[in-house]
Formats: C-alpha cells, sequence, structure tokens
C-alpha cells in the first residue's frame, strides 16, 4: 500500500515570509483615540519597575499586514 501522498500543486502560503521581514521602522498597526479622561505620569503612578517605554523586538508592520500574514498562514 503506497502510503506518500502527492500534493496538487504549491500553495502560495508555504512560500510565506517572517512578518519580521515585513517590519519597517515607524509602522504602526493600530492609532489610538484622544485620551477622554486626565492624564496619569505612568512614571510616578506605577513606580519604574511596573512600566516600559516600549515592547522591545516586535515587527513594526501596519494592521492590514498582519491580518494579510495570518490568513495566509491560516490557509
Amino acid at each position: 500500500m503506497n502510503s506518500k501522498i502527492n500534493k496538487a500543486s504549491c500553495h502560495p502560503s508555504q512560500n510565506e515570509g517572517l512578518i519580521f521581514e515585513k517590519s519597517s521602522p515607524g509602522k504602526r498597526a493600530f492609532e489610538l483615540p484622544p485620551l477622554d479622561v486626565p492624564s496619569a505620569n505612568a512614571a510616578t503612578e506605577l513606580g519604574k519597575y511596573h512600566r516600559a517605554d516600549g515592547v522591545a523586538g516586535f515587527p513594526e508592520v501596519s494592521e492590514i499586514e498582519v491580518v494579510r500574514h495570518f490568513t495566509r498562514l491560516s490557509t
């Protein structure tokens, strides 16, 4: 009995690159609306050990790039 499965064709998502390869400095996936509450100083409210200036190591991509990337991976 032959257990080998032959594929009919190569699917485009098999060549999908890493999301980090799509990264460009300054791209953002979202834009927050203006504050509708009084602002607070995170340094004094949270203390220096409970806050971060950003998330290091994450790719800088647009929202549509993220959606398309993971949609292609899921097919």
